[in-house]
């Protein structure tokens, strides 16, 4: 069984320019929403969610809690980050109903080697690197895998239908849109070495006596 995953909030004051207030404690400032509920401004340990986040990545479903308001089940919908450090500083969270199915993008992870890679006869070019989905908030993967060891010709691709996918989620992307490709690395290396510059022809210059020109 998956381990729960639980945010505390508490409810917050500060907005607009003074939530800085609360980064420099430490402190995460969010809002939690959804069909007919909230916006609520909340707040929690940066360092809480962070933890969170690092652990079940975006598409996990979370148990909020609000002061004064019952226990839902949400998807951390947008996260904000510092341009230079990268933090987290404000988190979406929207509360879902788990009866009724979401559109949602998931990681596509790559697994396994493709044996043109590994003989370093070519690059593996990741063209899609999430796919959405559509499910009960429940069953929403944390990520898919796309198998790359069948690329074994440079004509190869993996795509969209190639992925496998839980029970209960149905994919929204073309079957056909490609995942993964190959390409190879020796091409221009080996055109250089098959065409040769022709040699220029040996030019035989006749001398002349300059007396009898």
């Amino acid at each position: 069984m998956a381990e729960k995953l639980i945010l505390e909030f508490e409810t917050r004051t500060l907005m607009g320019k003074k939530v800085n207030r609360l980064r420099r404690q430490g402190i995460l400032p969010a809002t939690v929403y959804g069909k007919n509920i909230g916006p609520f401004a909340v707040q929690i340990g940066a360092r809480t969610f962070a933890d969170l986040l690092r652990k079940s990545g975006k598409t996990a479903l979370v148990e909020v809690s609000i002061p004064g308001q019952p226990t839902a089940s949400a998807l951390i919908h947008a996260i904000q980050r510092h341009p230079v450090s990268r933090t987290v500083i404000h988190a979406d969270l929207l509360v879902v109903d788990l009866k009724i199915e979401l559109t949602v993008d998931v990681p596509v992870t790559l697994i396994g080697e493709s044996p043109l890679a590994k003989l370093g006869e070519a690059v593996v070019n990741q063209m899609l690197t999430s796919v959405t989905v559509r499910t009960l908030p429940a069953n929403i993967p944390g990520h898919l895998e796309a198998d790359i060891s069948v690329l074994d010709d440079l004509d190869k691709n993996v795509t969209v239908s190639d992925l496998k996918l839980p029970e209960g989620v149905s994919l929204v992307n073309p079957p056909d849109e490609v995942v993964a490709s190959i390409t190879a690395t020796r091409a221009e290396e080996e055109t250089a070495t098959t065409v040769e510059t022709p040699a220029e022809p040996e030019l035989v210059r006749k001398e002349r006596d300059s007396d009898n020109g």
